[in-house]
Order: structure tokens, then C-alpha cells, then sequence
């Protein structure tokens, strides 16, 4: 989600709320109440721009993927596999045609 200082988002019944009080996204809960997953869709297009996950719950995202040109695919897939809180794997898949032409892996994180 874009966001910029002052900017404040708010949880409700699935539903991610702009400051404004527009369904920007939703949201994913587990059996505890814990958010799990976010999904947003900040431009109204009807497609998914992000998704992020903490299934965990430890505070940082295990994953993302971003639809990077609004077509409705998620083009750019990021991973945290050491669970340190840093992204460190990456693909992109340019032509959306379910494999991805460019990975990358970084154990510092990206």
C-alpha cells in the first residue's frame, strides 16, 4: 500500500480502509484473530496490486507480490527464507507467462 506521512489505514471486517473511509484492500485473519495476509487494490481496477503475509505473526512479511503494471498478475514475487525479516529471494516474470525470467537471492536481504 502507498502511503505517505499522515496517511492512516484502518481494519474492519475484512476490509482495509483508506483515511478517506474507501475499500482500499482486505484482509486475512487465523483462527486467533491474527492478520495474516493483506491484499490491496489502491487504484480501483479491480485487480490485486499487493498481497504481503506474516503468517507467523513476528512482525515481518515471509512474502509479497506486487502486480507491478495493473494487469491483474502478480509479476514480482519476494521472499523471506531465513525468516530474519529481510526479503531475500526475488523473481520477476516479465511476459506473465508463469515463469519467472529473473531471480534473485541475497542472504543479507534486499
Amino acid at each position: 500500500m502507498s502511503s505517505t506521512a499522515g496517511d492512516s489505514y484502518s481494519f474492519a471486517n475484512g476490509s482495509v480502509y483508506d483515511a478517506s473511509g474507501q475499500v482500499v484492500g482486505t484482509y486475512h485473519t487465523d483462527a486467533a484473530g491474527n492478520i495474516d495476509s493483506v491484499s490491496t487494490d489502491e487504484d480501483h481496477n479491480g485487480y490485486v496490486d499487493t498481497v504481503i503475509a506474516d503468517t507467523d505473526h513476528n512482525g515481518s512479511f515471509e512474502s509479497a507480490v506486487v502486480d507491478t503494471n495493473a494487469d491483474g498478475y502478480g509479476e514480482t514475487v519476494l521472499v523471506d527464507t531465513d525468516n530474519d525479516g529481510d526479503f531475500d529471494t526475488a523473481a520477476v516474470d516479465t511476459n506473465a507467462d508463469g515463469t519467472y525470467e529473473t531471480t534473485s537471492y541475497d542472504p543479507a536481504g534486499f
